[in-house]
């Protein structure tokens, strides 16, 4: 991950694009480096806003499954479901205005990320999904509270790819632009927010959260979460088309095979292409 700031904005940039970068959830892996990030932000007067962006051609592919320890039972898939709620929790209480720039794949924990920012700004290139879906494994409950449960339950059921304009007409994405001009553009936007008075943009912040979980956003994820855990624990169970486990592809074939294993299932697209509402 790298770091740095200009104009008022900490840039916080997932840095592993020969791998889609990943976000690896191992202790010092991406997300504990997001929040050193978001601390070293929140601790300098001179930012006002944050940027979280990939490098590369893509946002994140999601988890680092071959980064990511394999977890053995339920108690650990208890630890690393309370854990990833914890980091998105921390995401989204960042006093700091957060927006996310994405091009390219924004998958699975990644679009997690995503919607745990204030804003979200996408190229036209970007594709969001959660294919985990396909493998037996959860992750869209909690963009319920963001995109409601129709959408929610397409996503991790089908596990298809949706792009930038559907994402937007649905709530994930707040703007979408050309995809050559995603880091300016988002820059920018960032910057402006840096620009505004720091104390009543944190407070005009969590008036609009509170407002929110007032309206039963944090309930609904609470609620969500211990489905999470059970689907987790279950995972292992859960068949590719040729009868074979995915624990057991992964373990015999890695990535690779589960890929493959997921080719099996389909590889064109259900849901038809969408034009943003209007290319900012």
């Amino acid at each position: 991950m790298a770091y740095g700031t200009r104009d008022g904005v900490a840039e916080i940039r997932l840095d592993r694009p020969q791998a889609r970068n990943p976000i690896s959830a191992r202790p010092g892996g991406t997300r504990d480096q997001i929040l050193a990030a978001l601390a070293d932000a929140e601790a300098d007067p001179s930012v006002g806003a944050v940027l979280i962006t990939g490098a590369g051609s893509a946002f994140s592919a999601g988890g680092d499954l071959a980064g990511n320890p394999i977890r053995e039972h339920a108690a650990d898939e208890a630890r690393f479901r309370e854990t990833a709620d914890d980091f998105h929790r921390r995401v989204r209480r960042c006093p700091l205005p957060v927006v996310a720039a994405v091009r390219g794949y924004c998958l699975g924990a990644a679009v997690v990320l995503a919607a745990s920012c204030d804003l979200v700004v996408a190229g036209d290139d970007a594709r969001f999904g959660m294919p985990e879906g396909r493998l037996g494994l959860p992750g869209a409950a909690g963009l319920v509270p963001l995109i409601g449960r129709q959408w929610a339950k397409f996503l991790i059921l089908t596990g298809e790819l949706i792009d930038a304009g559907l994402a937007q007409r649905i709530g994930l994405v707040t703007a979408v632009v050309p995809a050559t001009e995603l880091h300016p553009r988002a820059h920018d936007l960032a910057a402006r927010l840096a620009r505004m008075p720091r104390e009543a943009t944190t407070l005009n912040k969590r008036a609009v959260d509170a407002a929110a979980d007032a309206s039963g956003d944090e309930a609904a994820r609470v609620a969500a979460s211990g489905y999470d855990v059970i689907t987790l624990a279950m995972s292992g169970r859960a068949q590719a088309p040729d009868g074979r486990t995915f624990a057991e592809i992964r373990r015999e074939q890695g990535v690779h095979g589960l890929k493959a294993a997921r080719a099996a299932q389909f590889t064109t697209p259900w849901m038809p292409a969408t034009p943003p509402d209007a290319t900012m």
